[in-house]
């Protein structure tokens, strides 16, 4: 007896349902067999391709079902998210506009809003992003991710009152949650509004639980504040953040390779290559660094003298301002990893601890062995990159030419340039004879690069420094007219220094 095509549309779509997709492909196909035009026996086939991540034969099928119901809009959302899952979001948006032209089952219509919205985002179209976004708060209601994109396309189209606005909307809907006081400091920060964005930082730390975010953005607001005024406080003032960051945080091995990371740039700033490489070796072996309670502060003379016990008026102070920014649950975990810190920093202290049994709960700071840090290119390459700038500090050639040759064969420019240049001046230093012909021959592929893209500052600097170390001074200052003001005014000062005789 010969199934009928509804039947074996219905059979697939239950298949599908059910998590089936290649018996939901196979019923599609056979329908397919019975009439190759039926629009749902494509849709069917196009859904269960998309669940397989085949997007290419998802579209081939949805592109005949639009061709065969052109006044169904959801056929249109349908062809418009496998281009957007497919990331091609110029044709995604052409079939969301049709799709919202000709109307939309009202299941879909703010599914198809929000994507436009998010879409538009992406492609920094944001005032068209900002108009989605409500229609689809309208139709679905509040909706976390819609207010996060909008806030941010308020900020990023300079409307930043209406991006606080809504992110003390996100706060209201969830108070504990740090996204909403996220954005309220990204906005101030790039206002540079530093007053208000320290205090949405404590706003924080009070209502919110804290989170890796919290404390990265502790680092990038000190580290806005060195930037105006120089003072190296607030790069220690960066580090104090990102120790209590692994002190307060559950462990996560890859925020904890992060916060190593960062750590390593703030003393590269510093100038302390020791530190610095101490924190990037760190972040190569994050698990075994963390579980064997390495710092990432430096410990001082003081640090090492013997503590003089503090009244109980101090403990009491202490203990609330804990208790105030991370809840009681934090306080006992806080205390606890700022005594083991403290034994493994004065092991004499140890002589005078009376032994605890070890349970569970000792386990709380440890890094599960058995999950990986994950090693991205680009992350991979940061570590190379601060490899060098770590080296560079103490002018250890023969490690700079190690991880420069690292970086001159990496597909991203700013890495290979690096590298490149890094690579010629240690040869430089130590003296290689034929190091100028290296250096024209780096100008040489820096200018066909320019020629490329004349608008690339990094290629223009990477030039400029090359005349820089060879003293044609002369050169340098002609290239560096093409930069701003605010560029040309440190690399003027460096030319003027490098005349003087010393150190570019």
């Amino acid at each position: 007896m010969e199934i009928s095509i509804d039947v074996l549309i219905a059979d697939s779509r239950l298949a599908f349902v059910q998590g089936r997709y290649n018996e939901s492909l196979k019923l599609a196909d056979e329908a397919l067999k019975v009439d190759e035009n039926n629009s749902d026996a494509h849709q069917c086939a196009g859904n269960a391709y998309m669940s397989k991540q085949d997007y290419d034969n998802a579209i081939e099928h949805y592109k005949i079902a639009v061709e065969n119901d052109a006044d169904n809009g959801d056929r249109y959302f349908n062809l418009g998210y496998a281009y957007a899952t497919s990331n091609q979001p110029v044709k995604a948006l052409e079939m969301f506009a049709k799709a919202d032209e000709i109307g939309c089952s009202p299941n879909v219509v703010g599914q198809l809003y929000k994507i436009m919205g998010m879409l538009c985002f992406d492609l920094h179209r944001y005032n068209d992003a900002i108009i989605n976004l409500i229609k689809s708060e309208k139709v679905v209601g509040i909706d976390m991710d819609v207010l996060q994109r909008k806030a941010l396309s308020y900020s990023m189209s300079g409307q930043t009152s209406n991006g606080i606005e809504v992110a003390n909307q996100m706060k209201l809907l969830a108070p504990t949650e740090y996204l909403g006081y996220r954005i309220a400091f990204n906005i101030l920060l790039q206002e540079e509004r530093l007053e208000e964005a320290e205090k949405e930082l404590d706003r924080a730390e009070r209502f919110a639980k804290p989170v890796k975010e919290l404390f990265f953005d502790w680092v990038a607001y000190e580290n806005a504040r060195y930037e105006l005024d120089g003072d190296k406080e607030h790069l220690y003032l960066a580090i104090d953040k990102i120790f209590e960051g692994l002190c307060v945080v559950e462990p996560e091995v890859n925020s904890i390779v992060d916060s190593y990371i960062n750590a390593a740039e703030i003393y590269i700033q510093l100038e302390n290559s020791n530190m610095a490489l101490k924190c990037i070796n760190a972040a190569e072996n994050p698990i075994n660094s963390f579980n064997e309670g390495f710092s990432v502060k430096q410990l001082t003379e003081l640090e090492t003298k013997p503590v003089v016990k503090p009244g109980q008026r101090e403990i009491d102070i202490a203990v609330e301002t804990v208790r105030r920014k991370y809840g009681e649950q934090k306080i006992e975990r806080y205390g606890r990893e700022m005594a083991a810190k403290a034994r493994r920093n004065s092991p004499d202290l140890e002589k005078n601890m009376t032994p605890i049994a070890q349970n569970h709960e000792s386990d709380y700071s440890k890094v599960d062995v058995d999950v990986n840090p994950v090693y991205s290119q680009e992350k991979t390459e940061h570590i190379y990159r601060l490899y060098v700038a770590a080296y560079t500090i103490v002018k250890d050639n023969e490690h700079i030419k190690v991880y420069a040759s690292k970086l001159a064969n990496s597909s991203d420019p700013q890495s290979k340039y690096i590298g490149k240049y890094s690579l010629i001046k240690a040869l430089k230093d130590e003296g290689y004879p034929k190091a100028d012909e290296e250096y024209r021959d780096f100008l040489t592929y820096l200018r066909n690069e320019m020629i490329k893209d004349p608008t690339d500052l990094l290629v223009l600097t990477f030039r400029i420094q090359c005349h820089i170390d060879l003293g044609e001074f002369e050169e340098a200052e002609k290239l560096a007219d093409l930069l701003s003001d605010e560029m040309r005014k440190p690399i003027l000062e460096q030319i003027k220094t490098a005349q003087s005789g010393g150190e570019a």
